[in-house]
């Protein structure tokens, strides 16, 4: 077997190679983060050239259409956590039919959100708090990514079937070659056509060179995305109908549901699915609030949430790890390891992720001024940046260990977590520092840390007290 597929067997695994199986599967998906974060940079500084209001018009976008993207965890988080068992089980043909039912389910429901997206996108920014000089922009922008939507939610849950099997690589290479025509497609358009002189030191001579570009601002950087998510698509779909190491989907054969499977899924899926839109739902009400101090400061926070999203990839790479060993392990009637895998992958992912909120806390104006000069944003997010960085280690906990218990299929933990954090503390905290106490953007990000660190305890109670070892898939 290839060592790109870290792969549970019916031959014991010994304990101490857990550590270096985690760490084959987390860092590719840690590089696929990064990349992704590099690319959240990349648009941020590019847009963030053309102001406070094409920073605010592409966050107002944003956030419903990640609220949006929840509904779709239905399929993903279901597919990632059966493939997982089927090939822990060595089913292989269970695994490939999976695979095939997850991606029929992912097109039927991401054509119906174009059409939503199309339709009703001036609404759903003035929703958000849009100011007036915001609304045009922000909803083209918004119809622009709606197009790509399909690509996008087929990309990813595929990404999910390849990852639940062993394989974090071949989605960090998908990704990365997305990004990178993304990256490209925003300088050429975003921008106007231009001349810059740039001298060669050698020589001490300067040289002219004419740059083309369309212009389209904001609206160039919702089409270079677009066309990458076209791009990350293509690929995904080619290597899955050629066969991947462990996967491969024959079109050859009748594209039928499988009522089955579809159920099994969903019985994973719609409790997921349920719990990421009520995360999403309430980061966007969230927001709202953030939004109604102007855009400003709206400004200044997605300034700080991007820099924020550096800590992120160790968090998500590890939450992949533990997702695939949990789900592998229980399919190989082996819950012991299964539960130590877990532990393992969240331990690392707290160490790094704690290392980066160091960075964050001492050095905050390293990372935020990749996107902006602004003083008046700067003196918003320099102090959020750092009182986000303390919370570090228990998002570590969030991230690894939820993604642990959905591997298991337990995603009904999950989403009572999710509720008691997002709704019970996230929101109701938001609502007194902001608008009682007028704390101003500080109080909002106050509160985030408070129901980040109460979540990442009761996770990891959730989780050492193990009744998701007895979840029936």
């Amino acid at each position: 077997m290839s060592e790109d597929v870290v792969k549970v067997n019916n031959n014991q695994l010994p304990e101490s190679k857990l550590e270096s199986s985690t760490l084959k599967l987390a860092l590719p998906a840690i590089g696929e983060m990064l990349m992704q974060t590099l690319l959240g940079f990349a648009d941020m500084s590019m847009v963030g050239s053309l102001g406070a209001a094409a920073i605010a018009a592409v966050g107002l976008s944003d956030m419903p259409m990640m609220t949006a993207m929840s509904f779709f965890a239905a399929i993903s988080v279901g597919t990632t956590a059966l493939v997982a068992r089927a090939i822990g089980a060595q089913k292989q043909d269970e695994a490939n039919n999976i695979a095939k039912q997850s991606l029929i389910l992912s097109i039927i429901m991401s054509a119906i959100f174009v059409v939503l997206g199309l339709s009703l996108a001036v609404p759903i920014v003035k929703l958000m708090g849009a100011e007036p000089d915001v609304v045009p922009v922000s909803a083209s922008y918004f119809r622009i990514n709606a197009w790509g939507f399909p690509f996008m939610i087929v990309t990813m849950v595929m990404n999910g079937v390849l990852r639940g099997g062993g394989d974090t690589k071949t989605p960090m290479y998908i990704n990365g070659i997305s990004n990178i025509v993304n990256i490209v497609g925003n300088f050429f358009l975003i921008y106007q056509s231009r001349t810059v002189d740039i001298n060669i030191p050698f020589i001490d001579k300067n040289i002219s060179l004419f740059l083309p570009g369309a212009g389209w601002g904001v609206d160039g950087a919702g089409i270079a995305t677009t066309f990458s998510r076209f791009v990350g698509f293509l690929i995904i779909i080619v290597i899955l109908v050629k066969g991947s190491k462990f996967l491969r989907i024959n079109f050859r054969e009748k594209l039928s549901l499988d009522t089955h499977i579809i159920k099994r899924i969903f019985n994973i899926g719609i409790p997921a699915a349920v719990e990421q839109f009520l995360m999403r739902f309430g980061q966007l009400l969230f927001s709202r609030i953030v939004s109604s101090l102007g855009t400003i400061t709206f400004a200044a926070h997605r300034i700080t949430m991007t820099a924020e999203s550096l800590s992120f990839n160790a968090g998500f790479g590890f939450a992949l790890a533990a997702t695939t060993l949990v789900g592998q392990y229980l399919g190989a009637e082996k819950p012991k390891l299964a539960e130590k895998s877990g532990f393992i992958a969240v331990k690392m992912g707290a160490i790094l992720m704690a290392f980066v909120g160091v960075f964050f806390f001492i050095w905050p104006d390293y990372f935020l001024m990749i996107f902006t000069r602004d003083k008046e944003i700067l003196s918003m997010a320099r102090v959020c940046l750092r009182v986000v960085a303390i919370s570090q280690p228990f998002l570590a906990a969030v991230m690894g260990f939820s993604g642990a218990l959905r591997g298991a299929g337990d995603t009904r933990r999950v989403l009572i977590i999710t509720l008691t954090g997002i709704w019970g503390i996230r929101l109701l905290f938001t609502y007194i520092f902001v608008m009682i106490f007028n704390w101003g953007l500080l109080g909002a990000w106050v509160a985030m840390s408070i129901d980040l660190i109460a979540r990442g305890i009761l996770y990891f109670f959730i989780f050492k007290a193990g009744k998701w070892k007895y979840v029936s898939v």
